[in-house]
């Protein structure tokens, strides 16, 4: 079944997000430096391409407790020639891990210009966990802008993807996918771009036809359309899109 294996997957993202070797050398550094005593787990970094003598690195910093993997996130700006630090966000159990895991991290650095100043990147977490018979993965995505030595958190954790479902041996299956565009939308608010968020959402179900033949058919298929507003802090999130994990 073709949408069975996409939730088999590890989810595919929309934008080019891989690290850059040129900036690898500096994952070690920072741990070294503010984080002696702990390692990381996942850690990425991308030179920005709209400031090119600015890097992005994530270090996501793993706590296990009782079987659950905590992480704490230290997202931070450094220059690209030296590796001295910019601005940081530091965030205590930013997210965890356990039946779902929490697979990778990647950074988007996508056009979220929200204003003539600032310029926000994004730091997408990607999670699944290895059910063959109730599958699910998701992606989220948080933004931060620059404002003198910080790092703003003004999006936490927006889900762009879900995928879920349930299936048997037989063919039988439910399942549901949402897919998310995130867009600056003309208007203002508080001085930052509103944000529009539109979903694409169905429901499919896996049966088998008169031939025996395992065929899909889609259940329901629902388009909506939210806009989010800058409130001096951050992008508050109604509850349809923010993530549980």
């Amino acid at each position: 079944m073709k949408n069975l294996k996409k939730l088999l997957l590890v989810i595919t993202l929309c934008f080019p997000m891989v690290s850059s070797a040129n900036c690898e050398k500096w994952i070690n550094h920072l741990l070294e430096k503010y984080h002696s005593s702990r390692d990381s787990d996942n850690a990425v970094c991308k030179i920005w391409p709209a400031d090119k003598s600015k890097t992005i690195v994530v270090l996501p910093i793993p706590n296990e407790i009782e079987g659950t993997i905590y992480y704490d996130l230290d997202v931070l700006l450094v220059d690209t020639q030296s590796g001295e630090l910019i601005a940081h966000k530091w965030e205590q159990d930013a997210f965890y891990s356990d039946a779902v895991e929490l697979t990778d991290f990647e950074i988007d650095t996508a056009h979220y210009q929200l204003n003539n100043e600032s310029r926000a990147f994004g730091v997408r977490a990607n999670f699944r966990n290895y059910s063959r018979i109730f599958p699910f993965s998701e992606q989220i995505i948080n933004l931060y802008v620059q404002k003198n030595e910080k790092l703003n958190l003004v999006v936490n954790k927006l889900v762009l993807k879900n995928d879920g479902g349930e299936l048997d041996d037989n063919c039988i299956a439910e399942f549901h996918s949402k897919n998310a565009a995130l867009l600056l939308g003309k208007n203002t608010t508080n001085n930052y771009k509103d944000l529009i968020i539109s979903y694409n959402e169905q429901k499919q179900i896996g049966k088998l036809n008169k031939k025996g033949k395992c065929v899909e058919e889609v259940t329901k298929s629902i388009k909506r359309k939210y806009t989010l507003h800058y409130n001096g802090v951050e992008y508050p999130l109604p509850e349809p899109l923010h993530s549980s994990l």
